[in-house]
């Protein structure tokens, strides 16, 4: 079998993880999988096994102007036309909501089944006014959407049949599960990670911080990240807090390592689709507090059993729940261990077997 998958890039991000993930696994289980993507290859941030082929159009432009923009979709629409005529594959993978629009578009006539797939909260993620219009006329023409978290399906019901929806969460990356022989003991630092962007509220965090660094002297804090907040973010660091208190490290390609010695790791957002770094630090074993932000995060963290969970936007619970975390090593220690439940949870070869299961059903329409 044949497997297109489309994006907008390969570059770093949770989405981009998690089609890297599949696709290596898919090819591995003896399929033909091309991920094509808008940008060029030069863009990519996750690596592939060489069995995958790889597919940049290298069409993502700026567009200063509206005419520019329509003609700039037009032409990633060309190019993705001719590429899944080219690649004739069984099934179209998309991952992304503007990408899933212009795929819809570009499959219309070819007779080939589409999958797209919604990679955060669509209900609090604003495209814009015209890009949300599309996904409205486009979406209904899918065969199946997938969704990361049922928090989704009131949103998707109304925009594709109920028979159209699958739920299907994201996986974690074998590098991240069990300890893989890490005897670095852990030390006092918070870590947070993501990227810079005002969904994911790294300004409540570091007003968070700010109330706790006077209690715990020995604790600093670690943001691994790249994003539009990035001077922001900054900024507001060196306003409120010692400058030895905080390191911000931009993109990292071993976040697994900080994630094996972080005494205690911190998802301070605003909303969520489902979170890459919070299921990646959980499978570490590293004892997490997180927002119960609209999204998946509840279906990963289990109040009180494997992490804790304060409610979004509420810079004083999450205070609250970092100074309750920072002074009690036995119960980092206990949610810790409990975390890495999750390495069996969202294994990649349960989660690639959903998709999979989602691919045989499109093939048989």
């Amino acid at each position: 079998m044949r497997i297109c998958c489309i994006a907008s890039s390969l570059s770093a991000g949770g989405a981009e993880r998690v089609l890297s993930l599949l696709a290596n696994q898919w090819a591995r289980d003896g399929y033909g999988v091309t991920i094509v993507t808008l940008a060029a290859t030069t863009a990519d941030a996750y690596s592939l096994d060489s069995i995958v082929n790889r597919l940049g159009l290298d069409l993502e432009t700026e567009s200063r102007s509206l005419a520019k923009a329509v003609k700039n979709n037009l032409l990633k629409i060309r190019g993705l036309r001719r590429a899944i005529t080219a690649l004739a594959p069984d099934v179209v993978i998309s991952f992304g909501d503007k990408v899933n629009v212009l795929t819809l578009i570009s499959s219309i006539g070819v007779g080939v089944p589409v999958i797209i797939s919604e990679r955060a909260h669509p209900v609090h993620w604003d495209i814009g006014r015209i890009w949300s219009w599309l996904r409205r006329l486009m979406y209904p023409h899918t065969d199946t959407l997938v969704i990361q978290s049922e928090a989704i399906r009131d949103w998707a019901e109304v925009v594709v049949p109920k028979r159209c929806i699958r739920v299907i969460p994201n996986p974690v990356g074998r590098q991240f599960s069990a300890n893989t022989g890490n005897t670095s003991p852990r030390r006092p630092f918070v870590l947070a990670v993501g990227r810079l962007s005002p969904e994911k509220g790294f300004d409540l965090l570091i007003q968070a911080f700010r109330s706790v660094v006077e209690r715990h002297p020995d604790w600093s804090l670690t943001i691994i990240g790249e994003g539009s907040r990035d001077g922001e973010l900054k900024a507001l660091a060196h306003k409120f807090l010692p400058p030895e208190s905080i390191r911000f490290l931009g993109t990292v390609k071993d976040p697994e390592h900080y994630y094996r010695i972080a005494g205690l790791f911190v998802l301070p957002s605003r909303f969520e689709g489902f979170p890459n770094a919070l299921l990646e630090a959980m499978a570490c074993g590293c004892a997490v507090l997180a927002t119960d932000s609209p999204g998946g995060t509840s279906v990963m963290v289990r109040n009180g059993v494997n992490g804790l969970l304060v409610p979004p936007g509420d810079v004083e619970a999450l205070a609250r729940g970092m100074d309750r975390l920072m002074t009690d090593a036995a119960e980092r220690a206990r949610l810790g261990e409990r975390a890495l439940d999750v390495s069996i949870r969202f294994s990649i070869d349960k989660i690639a077997a959903l998709w999979e299961d989602a691919i045989t059903e499109v093939r048989r329409l």
